[in-house]
């Protein structure tokens, strides 16, 4: 039954919702009843992946009671998620698409404010909501908090991610050979850059999720990532890291121009923290500049003893990561508290 003040709209769909499940009844429930109870003008698009006959009734129930709210696809065996996504986004007839798992859970408020992103931002070609991993005590999300800042980010998740359907248009799906996972959604979201398309996320849109439980031994599971993100290197690159210095008198105009060269990096999954003065840091929050990726970190100076913080900065990144690159943001400088001095110079080109 419908849950309780639950209506089938008749009304075009703006999102098509699109949900690869393999068994887990229970997880598979709660997220479609979630759905129906805060989604009312999205087209549900359920892929059976070859489940059990409790998990295939389940959704053939969900599927009669939902009507011209649903498609339902069925494989006689499991195929794999992303081979299930990319034939659900073949059956896309709505302007944005919603990949998800059926171990997450929405509530009420999150679908809109990425539909109104998406709408105002021509170039936003995937959005991913705040995601909120599941406390293991099946609770649902928290409602939706007041839209928040708008962040470029590396990639998108499985777990909830909105696609604009231009975007697959021009693209195509994910791509089958890689793993999966993190390396998959890079590539994907690599590839919207190269189109003309941004990976946002928004953090006035909450969904909970749960892990997925990993299948295969893990050797394969291991040698799968290996190979993935062996691939992805050479398709795109290095995903290096970097530790910009400003000194205390850098203009700030000089500075936001540098930033254009960083973005670019941080696009392709380069990674950035920005040392910067106090006042210089104001000067990039105030004009916008800030947050202008997850990629980018911005690490602001005390007014005093700045020469030990910058080696406390630069030491913490060392011990994450030993092959972060020391470099100046202004040609000729020497960095205090560096060894040796002069250090790279950032390219502007």
């Amino acid at each position: 039954m419908l849950p309780a003040g639950v209506t089938i709209p008749m009304t075009p769909f703006t999102v098509d919702i699109l949900i690869p499940i393999w068994n887990r009844p229970v997880e598979t429930r709660n997220c479609l009843v979630t759905l129906m109870e805060t989604t009312p003008s999205a087209r549900l698009i359920l892929i059976d992946n070859g489940s059990d006959r409790e998990t295939e009734r389940l959704l053939e129930e969900f599927s009669e009671i939902l009507g011209e709210r649903a498609l339902f696809l069925k494989t006689s065996a499991n195929q794999g998620f992303v081979r299930a996504v990319n034939r659900s986004l073949a059956q896309v007839e709505a302007p944005y698409a919603v990949v998800m798992q059926n171990t997450t859970l929405v509530t009420r408020g999150w679908l809109e404010p990425m539909v109104e992103l998406a709408d105002s931002r021509p170039d936003a070609g995937i959005i991913v909501p705040r995601l909120e991993l599941e406390d293991g005590q099946g609770r649902r999300p928290k409602a939706a908090p007041p839209a928040g800042p708008v962040t470029e980010v590396s990639h998108g998740s499985f777990a909830a991610s909105m696609v604009r359907r231009e975007l697959v248009e021009r693209q195509g799906g994910f791509d089958e050979e890689l793993d999966g996972g993190p390396w998959c959604l890079r590539d994907y979201s690599r590839r919207a850059f190269r189109n003309g398309f941004l990976t946002l996320a928004l953090d006035g849109a909450v969904v909970t999720y749960a892990e997925e439980v990993p299948l295969g031994s893990v050797a394969r599971r291991e040698e799968t990532v290996r190979r993935s993100a062996e691939t992805c290197r050479a398709r795109w690159g290095r995903e290096d890291a970097f530790c910009i210095y400003f000194p205390k008198d850098a203009e700030p105009e000089a500075v936001h121009g540098k930033l254009d060269v960083i973005l670019r990096g941080a696009r392709m999954g380069q990674c950035f923290t920005l040392i910067l003065h106090p006042g210089l840091h104001k000067s990039l929050m105030e004009t916008g500049h800030a947050p202008l990726h997850s990629n980018i970190a911005l690490a602001p100076l005390p007014r005093f003893f700045a020469t030990g913080e910058i080696r406390k900065i630069i030491g913490k990144l060392a011990s994450v990561r030993g092959d972060t690159v020391t470099v100046a943001g202004v040609d000729g400088l020497s960095i205090p508290g560096v060894e040796g001095g002069q250090v790279l110079q950032l390219a502007c080109g």
